[in-house]
Parts: structure tokens; C-alpha cells; sequence
């Protein structure tokens, strides 16, 4: 599990254009091993590991954290216990920083020296979504040092303050956003999984993307997080279920979504109980296919999955809570049944529209404009985004849903440091043995 399979084919591309360059030059060059690759060859690459990573082991532990799923048998089950530790995270580490940060950042800079706006905009925007998820998850994390290779060689980069992060990462945002409005500066967007090269997609995503980072500083920004976050959707969201930022995995072995190859590989893992309990509690149509046994006939878990990443669905929840926050429980309402409906359409369900009708035709979902509750908005986000490493941030956040510790008397609220890191790097002093138990910046006590 912790080799990214669905490479492969990026790999071989590495090889095609070695051979292709490079026999017939210099004989003393290994044309396994180019130099220098294209940026529409880095590109895809980049965005499968990111889409692994995130949809693979981001996705797996921090559901154990929100009872999405449980941990059953072997290195679940102590995770289940609380039982991480930072050797568990090598994998991801390096996946975040090396395999996807540095490879990115060696896209950007060679884009920036061609004048190539749109592979620019791009790569900025793929920096500031996995720079976000690893410091919500981290905390403080290597950043403005780290990434360096062509300047200067920081084998023990420092660690900047996750508050600085945020800084940074919202003007990389708005950095992004200036050069993909920008021409495309003589070579189109190619090589783009996401979106196929609409650029215009790409700046939604931007939008939504910061609204998510407004958001996740509601604990130390107050209203100024909603306001900030509805204006970031203001600038214009995604419009539907097809704008979402998404990574559609294939039906080849090679190919396969990472939580199928999970469960195809392993029986470690089970359809959280406490996730299963508020499904039947609210009579949840979703039952039928989130709230199944986790196994390879799973109709969510198939091994073509779209891995959902940041959705249309998530965007008009975000809406909904700070319209909510702010005063204006009549936008939040509609936002509230919009992302409702939007997420029992992508459900997989027989009869989508009648499910939704019956669904919010109970009090306890339909609850109208003027009883309805914060909790009522995560709670149903909480359903809807089955898995997804969001909902760890929101728990933290609102406290919502509540939920109980699998054992002792609370629930991690952080990943570990990987063990590399704490071996490698001396500004980073051995973690705590309390160290998941403690918050983050914007997880504000």
C-alpha cells in the first residue's frame, strides 16, 4: 500500500522520454535517468500522488479519529486504541514533501523561467491545497526553508508556525489566481488529470479552496472566517458536482482507487460503528450505499472511485455555516438542503430525487429556516463527506458530531511527525508521548 501504483504509467513516460532524448548524445548520461522532464510530464504525476496520499492514508487514519471507519485487526486495530506512532506517517511524509512538494516545486520553476502562466497558476494551486491538508494535520510544519534544492541545500529545514503558513498559503492563492487569468504563455495546460486543462475550473477550485482555509480559522478569526470565506465563494464557486476537485482512479490493478486496494488487500478496516448509528438514527437513505460493510463489492469503495477531494457538496455547506454564523438563517437553510441534495445525488442511489423528498420531509432534517442548528450543518456534512480528511478539521472545530473516544477519555487531534523527520531534522525536538492529543494553532481551546 505504500507504493503508488497508479504511477506507473507516468514512470514509463520517464523512460520513453529518456530514450528519446538521450540515445544518440551523450553516451555518459543514463537515459533512465533523465536530468530535466517537461512540465506536462511532472504534472500528472504530481496530482496522482497528491490524490493518493490524500485519498489513501490521510483519509484512512484520520477516519479512524472520526469513526468513519474502525480499525478491526492488526495495525488498525492499534490505531483504533490510539496506538499511532511516527513511523506510521513515514510513508505519508515522504509522499507529501518529496513526492509531491519538491516535484511541484521543480514544475513551478521551471514554468516560471518560460513564462508558462497556466502550468504556473496550476502548481501554485496544487502548493497551497497539500500545503494546507499536511499543516491542518501537522501543524507547524518545514515550509518557507524547506523546498530549496536549487538554492541551497537546508537539510534541517526550520519549522514555520502553522499561523505563518496560512499567511503564506492564502497569497499563494491569489498568486495562483493572477497567473492562470493570465495567457497560457505558449504552452496549454496538458497532462492535466483534474481538470483537463480548463483553467476556468481551476480558479473555481482556488475559490473554494481559500473559502475551506477562511473556514478553518473560525476558532481564532471569529466572523471574520465566514465573512472571509463567503466572499472567497462570491468570487465565483464551482456550479455543480462535475466543478469539484476530484480524482477519477481506474479499473486496471495498476489503477485501482487507494481505499479498494485497502480493502481488496487487507480486512483491517470496517464501516465505522458510530457513523452507521447517526445514518439509522436519521433514517438515512444513504445507508444503502455509504453505510455498507467495507469490502471489494462496497458501491462507494470501487476500484474506478472518484476520489472526492474538495466538492460542490462540501462548497455549499461551507456556505450554509457561515451564512448561519453571520445572522442569515434563511441562505444558510437553503445552502443546508442544497448540500443535502447534492450529496444524496452522488450517493449512488437507485431513486436520488425521491430519497432527498422523503429524507428532508422529516423534522429531524427538514428542521426549517429558524430552528436550524450548527450542528444540524455539520452533522449532515459529516454524512455526506464519507471519509474524507475534511471532517477531522470540522470535529475539531464545532465539536461536531459528538463523539466518543474509542478508548480513554479523548480523541486525537493530530498526526504524529514522521519518525524521518524526527531522526533527520534537529529543529524538531522527539514529539511528546501526548503529542496526537495536543491541538494546533487554529484548533483554539
Amino acid at each position: 500500500m505504500k507504493n503508488i501504483k497508479y504511477l506507473a504509467f507516468v514512470f514509463a513516460a520517464f523512460l520513453f522520454i529518456g530514450c528519446e532524448d538521450y540515445f544518440g548524445g551523450d553516451s555518459n548520461v543514463d537515459p533512465d535517468n533523465p536530468i530535466s522532464v517537461t512540465e506536462s510530464v511532472i504534472l500528472p504525476q504530481v496530482q496522482a500522488r497528491i490524490a493518493y496520499t490524500y485519498g489513501g492514508d490521510f483519509a484512512r487514519y484520520l477516519a479512524i479519529n472520526t469513526h468513519h471507519a474502525d480499525g478491526i485487526a492488526r495495525q488498525h486495530f492499534v490505531f483504533q486504541q490510539y496506538g499511532m506512532i511516527s513511523s506510521d506517517l513515514d510513508a505519508a511524509w515522504s509522499n507529501v514533501f518529496t513526492g509531491s512538494l519538491q516535484s511541484n516545486r521543480r514544475m513551478i520553476q521551471q514554468a516560471e523561467g518560460k513564462g508558462f502562466n497556466h502550468f504556473i497558476g496550476v502548481g501554485k494551486a496544487l502548493e497551497a491545497f497539500t500545503m494546507m491538508a499536511a499543516t491542518d494535520f501537522w501543524g507547524d510544519l518545514p515550509y518557507s526553508d524547506a523546498l530549496r534544492f536549487d538554492e541551497v541545500a537546508v537539510y534541517s529545514p526550520t519549522f514555520d508556525s502553522q499561523q505563518s503558513i496560512y499567511d503564506a498559503l492564502f497569497a499563494l492563492i491569489d498568486e495562483a489566481r493572477g497567473a492562470l487569468l493570465k495567457d497560457d504563455g505558449g504552452l496549454p495546460l496538458t497532462g492535466d488529470l483534474y481538470y483537463g486543462g480548463d483553467v476556468s475550473k481551476w480558479v473555481k477550485f482556488l475559490n473554494v479552496l481559500e473559502a475551506r482555509g477562511r473556514l478553518h480559522l473560525s476558532k481564532v478569526n471569529g466572523d471574520a472566517a465566514y465573512t472571509a470565506a463567503l466572499a472567497a465563494l462570491d468570487k465565483g464557486g464551482f456550479g455543480n458536482s462535475a466543478d469539484g476537485f476530484a480524482f477519477a482512479f481506474g479499473p486496471g490493478a495498476t489503477e485501482n482507487a487507494p481505499w479498494f486496494q485497502w480493502i481488496q488487500q487487507r480486512t483491517d478496516t470496517e464501516t465505522g460503528a458510530g457513523y452507521v448509528a447517526i445514518l439509522t438514527q436519521l433514517n438515512d437513505p444513504r445507508m444503502a450505499t455509504y453505510g455498507q460493510p467495507q469490502d471489494v463489492n462496497h458501491p462507494i469503495f470501487t476500484p474506478s472511485q472518484t476520489v472526492q477531494m474538495l466538492s460542490y457538496t462540501e462548497e455549499l455547506f461551507i456556505r450554509a455555516e457561515a451564512s448561519l454564523m453571520l445572522g442569515n438563517s434563511q441562505a444558510a437553510y437553503d445552502a443546508y438542503l442544497a448540500a443535502i441534495e447534492s450529496s444524496i445525488n452522488e450517493a449512488g442511489l437507485t431513486d436520488p430525487a425521491s430519497a432527498y423528498a422523503d429524507y428532508v420531509a422529516q423534522t429531524t432534517v427538514g428542521v426549517g429556516a429558524s430552528n436550524l442548528s450548527l450542528n444540524n450543518i455539520i452533522t449532515q456534512k459529516y454524512l455526506a463527506l464519507l471519509t474524507e480528511p475534511e471532517v477531522f478539521n470540522d470535529w475539531r472545530r464545532t465539536g461536531f458530531p459528538a463523539l466518543t473516544p474509542n478508548v480513554g477519555s479523548e480523541i486525537p487531534r493530530r498526526l504524529p511527525y514522521a519518525q524521518t523527520e524526527v531522526f533527520s531534522n534537529e529543529n524538531l525536538d522527539a514529539s511528546p508521548s501526548n503529542f496526537i492529543f495536543t491541538r494546533v494553532w487554529w484548533d483554539a481551546q
